[in-house]
């Protein structure tokens, strides 16, 4: 490990213009396989320097998070897990820039209370929208901002199909399709599942444009489209996604930090069905049933018995995909 560290050089080129070789005293080099490894173990040592606060890390972007009654306690907790934290990146030899941080205040009331947060002479205001990995959070988690962008961007890669289309076979066309413009609906489509119905038909709307494109039918209804091409509708695709995440989870295949999300139904009773797991009980509708610890298990124990019932993860997978989601056949809508 000393020998892979030690005594590397680099130079830099600026308009073609070479420098002398310079010592790397820190780092490691872009793009090997043990870097992402020794970074780990560099920086995951942070979370014990939080004591309050809760601390969600991802490669170097860190997010932190706290929950209080009392607004000033609130505040207060925040601005000093801060500090903890621009200090343990100078005694790392790394720099926090407090300037580009982003706050987000969770729900109407905590907004309306405008917080402001003071973290090394930074002054930080809360925004209706920040950015996240990619994903767009709104104050009240209803995602329009991100659907939005998502809609316009997939928008835009169908627009380019439908010009250059007429050089291309109908294998062409399919093969764009999944790679680009579905490829928008595949990013982390958990985190933002319980969009409105609005938003979930405006996502629905341009897969059916795509497909009526593709095979030239438009005629047909949005569910013969979708048979025509095998494939399911979005919803139902991400209703298959956290099934599989929900299975990782009930056998221990997810990080340790989900398995505490879901759990299987413990009772000394016989059950008409095996492998159900506990439905937990929620005061809210936004945030209870429109949460993912929910909407799993309800997910979960709404599959049919011969998928759930599968211990291996690729067979469960398959069996998902002639899984199309529960069917209400209740009068209403029969009707």
């Amino acid at each position: 490990m000393k020998n892979y560290l030690s005594n590397r050089k680099q130079p830099i080129k600026i308009e073609g213009v070479v420098s002398e070789w310079a010592n790397i005293s820190k780092g490691v080099p872009q793009g090997s396989i043990l870097g992402p490894l020794l970074f780990n173990v560099f920086i995951n040592d942070i979370f014990y320097f939080i004591k309050k606060g809760t601390l969600y890390n991802y490669a170097d972007d860190n997010t932190l998070s706290f929950a209080h009654p009392d607004y000033d306690v609130l505040i207060s907790t925040l601005e000093e897990e801060s500090l903890v934290l621009i200090d343990w990146f100078k005694i790392n030899c790394m720099k926090a820039n407090p300037d580009k941080f982003q706050a987000l205040a969770v729900g109407n009331n905590t907004l309306k209370n405008n917080p402001v947060f003071n973290i090394d002479s930074a002054i930080i205001s809360c925004d209706d929208v920040v950015n996240l990995l990619g994903i767009s959070i709104d104050y009240q988690l209803n995602f329009d901002s991100h659907i939005r962008s998502l809609c316009r961007k997939a928008s835009q890669q169908l627009n380019v199909l439908k010009r250059i289309g007429s050089f291309l076979s109908r294998l062409n066309k399919l093969t764009i399709f999944h790679t680009f413009i579905l490829s928008n609906f595949n990013f982390c489509p958990l985190a933002w599942h319980f969009c409105s119905k609005t938003n979930t038909k405006k996502l629905e709307k341009i897969q059916e444009r795509a497909l009526r494109f593709i095979y030239n039918d438009y005629d047909s209804s949005y569910e013969q489209l979708l048979s025509i091409a095998c494939v399911p509708s979005l919803h139902v695709r991400r209703m298959r996604t956290m099934a599989a995440e929900t299975f990782k989870i009930l056998y221990k295949l997810a990080p340790l930090c989900l398995h505490d999300l879901v759990h299987f139904k413990n009772s000394n009773y016989s059950f008409r069905y095996s492998n159900i797991v506990d439905l937990p009980r929620v005061r809210t509708t936004k945030f209870g049933e429109k949460s993912f610890r929910y909407s799993a298990a309800e997910l979960w124990n709404d599959l049919p018995e011969y998928i759930r019932s599968v211990g291996n993860f690729n067979q469960f997978t398959n069996l998902l995909q002639s899984w199309n989601g529960k069917i209400c056949k209740c009068t209403a809508c029969s009707n």
